[in-house]
């Protein structure tokens, strides 16, 4: 068939048929030499529905070649493989746009000072990136819980995590993940591989709680950074972060709430 009852198949325009031809995705079966006509049969119609979506779909070339020499099952899995990048790349799309939209209509948090005591805590502390955060964070806290619950250590407060400056200027650095315990407990009272008994020392700090998912906290972390920096009471060293509402309490990302707290000089 020529080529404009062949676009009448596959709802392509011959200037879109020609653009395939010239990207060898979609040759026709046969051009005439003398006039320069081309024809397609009725078999390729599958494949023009198919090199439609998967350019709508934004398939790099490349795989979409391989997809086509492709047959049966290893074909259904290259495609299944780009629906998951798809997919990925809506989550990350939507996470944005909600995270704009938080910013576009945020309050601002309020900024505390106060004492922080000194408290004992189980700890794990790890050298971790960014990008591997969520997942380290996801198996340290259950480990706490579980070492506090095997030495019948009743928490004294939420779990919370120190990050050192050097953290968050580079590829990540070292953080510790902690859990509060009673005073009393033994300095060999973790009672678990890897968990720790750490003393945080007490002090004063400028503090703001923020609310939302934790991939916001930036925004939190520079009203609080400013106020500090403005009044000129940075003392330095780690960040303290207390987990007040966490993925285990709600589903709703808004609904968490992440206490900062910013080490200053006293008052």
């Amino acid at each position: 068939m020529l080529v404009g009852e062949f676009s009448r198949l596959t709802h392509l325009t011959t200037k879109a048929l020609h653009h395939y031809h010239q990207l060898g995705l979609l040759e026709p079966a046969w051009t005439d030499p003398v006039s320069g006509y081309r024809y397609y049969t009725p078999d390729q119609v599958e494949r023009a529905h198919l090199v439609r979506r998967l350019r709508a779909a934004r398939m790099p070339l490349a795989q979409i070649r391989a997809a086509l020499a492709a047959v049966g099952a290893e074909r259904e899995e290259r495609l299944l493989d780009h629906l998951d990048v798809l997919r990925a790349e809506l989550l990350e799309t939507a996470a944005a746009v909600t995270s704009l939209r938080a910013l576009l209509g945020r309050v601002e948090p309020t900024v505390h000072h106060g004492e922080l005591p000194a408290q004992r805590c189980l700890a794990v502390a790890a050298e971790v990136t960014p990008a591997d955060l969520g997942e380290w964070c996801a198996v340290v806290y259950p480990q706490l819980v579980a070492a506090a619950r095997t030495g019948g250590l009743p928490p004294e407060g939420p779990c919370g995590a120190l990050y050192e400056p050097s953290w968050f200027s580079g590829d990540g650095g070292k953080v510790t993940a902690f859990l509060p315990v009673a005073a009393s407990t033994s300095r060999d009272g973790a009672g678990a591989a890897g968990v720790a008994v750490l003393d945080l020392p007490g002090g004063s700090y400028a503090t703001a709680v923020h609310e939302g998912p934790c991939s916001e906290l930036d925004l939190t972390y520079g009203r609080l950074g400013r106020h500090v920096l403005a009044a000129g009471t940075d003392r330095g060293g780690p960040v303290r972060e207390h987990y007040l509402v966490t993925t285990a309490d709600t589903r709703d990302p808004r609904a968490l709430r992440t206490e900062v707290c910013w080490p200053v000089s006293a008052a």
